[in-house]
């Protein structure tokens, strides 16, 4: 995430995001098969929309929860290195912030289809809570 330009990595390879109308990001995926993300700051609500599914996650103070393709899941923060994403007692995402954005370490193949997008989602969280911080 930047402030003129968002890109994406995924295997070596880079993904221009273009920002959109209303807050949304895309994707741009030549190949097809690119999604786009929406952060909404003020409800703290993540939306994604991709050929491979729809996904929102409402965020809360404690026990953030969601469900994809018929599962629960339970977002997990990590003071200042990253977020966990579990289902029951197995980590399937885990994430880490670096100065450069937002890094999944590691994704389970059920999540592998919209890994870009919630790379994207979770960056694009943790600036605006970045700035929150600051200017508080």
């Amino acid at each position: 995430m930047g402030l003129f330009r968002d890109r994406v990595t995924d295997e070596g390879t880079e993904f221009e995001v273009i920002r959109g109308r209303d807050g949304w990001r895309h994707i741009v995926d030549p190949r097809g098969g690119g999604g786009r993300v929406r952060y909404d700051g003020w409800r703290d609500i993540l939306t994604i929309e991709s050929p491979h599914g729809s996904l929102r996650i409402q965020f809360r103070w404690r026990h953030t929860t969601f469900s994809w393709r018929g599962r629960t899941y339970r977002i997990v923060p990590s003071l200042w290195s990253g977020e966990t994403i579990f289902r029951g007692d197995q980590p399937v995402v885990k994430t880490r912030f670096t100065w450069r954005g937002v890094r999944l370490e590691s994704v389970d193949p059920e999540f592998r289809a919209i890994a870009r997008e919630l790379a994207l989602g979770l960056g694009h969280r943790a600036m605006t809570m970045a700035v929150v911080v600051a200017a508080v």
